[in-house]
């Protein structure tokens, strides 16, 4: 038999495969392509909206309309909690807020009546030395109720910035007076370039150095030394707080800027605080667009480091 034909034909059918082959493929995978990316948009949203919730993002919800039955009820199940996490979160906001709030004034009147049994007890009897001791720990819950009270209004998104331009250096210059005067055993270093400005509010940011200068201070050693250096480049300005002293365990590093934590209790008992000033500093430096983070520091030492954008002067 002639095969000539045969073979014509089946050449042309073995081009036509090989021609359309990589086409169909191409449409296989553009198809799948698309059906994927439809089956997983559910999951990508949900994703997406939980990489954007914080604190301040609670009122993030996810539209179900364009899902699948499954995904919908997903969706749905995942906005309910949303609902009853941002109520929670609202509630104690407000009870925090609240409870701060209604305590300044009855703390006041304490104070004032403490002050007044202070004056008219007779010097140097042992009533008059009970009625500072009182008043010491009066002004610690007061200072723990303003802190309190910042902080829940921090989580409400409510704390409103006076932003000035501020001379920095003279800012610290001052703490570092009071600091020479407070802790007189200590050595104190200093390091700072002169006339650096930020933009910032006055009161706060000044809150924020003062609370690092008392911790250099509570947490050193007799005979020990602070080092305060303040440098910048064309962008931010850097202060460093370091002191000699004990230095902060490995295990409480990721912890010291959590809320009311404190480490080593054993030598938390013979140093007043409440385990906020940090955490308290940390969400004010932030709100000025800064960061306040625990440096990489050596045995016998702890170094805080603090940015903040650089502003003209």
């Amino acid at each position: 038999m002639n095969l000539k034909r045969v073979n014509a034909e089946m050449a042309q059918v073995r081009y036509g495969i090989l021609t359309s082959l990589p086409i169909a493929l191409l449409f296989v995978a553009v198809g799948a392509w698309w059906s994927s990316q439809r089956a997983l948009k559910p999951i990508q949203a949900v994703t997406g909206v939980i990489k954007r919730i914080r604190a301040k993002g609670l009122d993030q919800r996810i539209s179900g309309e364009e899902a699948d039955r499954e995904f919908a009820e997903l969706i749905a199940v995942f906005n309910d909690m949303m609902d009853w996490l941002e109520k929670s979160f609202r509630q104690a906001i407000r009870f925090s807020a609240d409870a701060s709030h209604e305590l300044k004034t009855p703390l006041t009147v304490l104070q004032a009546q403490l002050e007044r049994a202070v004056h008219e007890a007779e010097p140097g009897s042992d009533e008059q030395r009970r009625y500072v001791a009182f008043g010491k720990e009066l002004q610690r819950l007061k200072g723990i109720t303003q802190k309190l009270l910042l902080l829940s209004r921090i989580d409400a998104g409510e704390l409103n910035l006076n932003l000035r331009p501020l001379n920095l250096t003279r800012l610290l210059e001052g703490v570092i007076e009071d600091t020479e005067i407070l802790a007189p055993q200590l050595e104190v270093e200093c390091n700072l370039t002169p006339d650096l400005w930020v933009k910032a509010d006055a009161d706060l940011l000044k809150q924020v150095i003062q609370n690092l200068a008392a911790n250099a201070v509570k947490f050193n050693i007799k005979g020990g030394s602070i080092r305060l250096t303040l440098n910048a480049n064309d962008e931010q300005v850097r202060f460093i707080i370091a002191n000699t002293g004990p230095g902060i365990p490995l295990e409480d590093r990721t912890k010291i800027f959590t809320r009311f934590y404190r480490g080593d209790k054993a030598r938390n008992r013979q140093i007043s605080g409440a385990g906020l000033g940090l955490s308290l500093a940390r969400e004010i430096v932030r709100a000025h667009q800064g960061e306040l983070i625990l440096e990489d520091s050596s045995e016998g030492s702890t170094v805080f480091s603090l940015t903040f954008p650089r502003a003209g002067s």
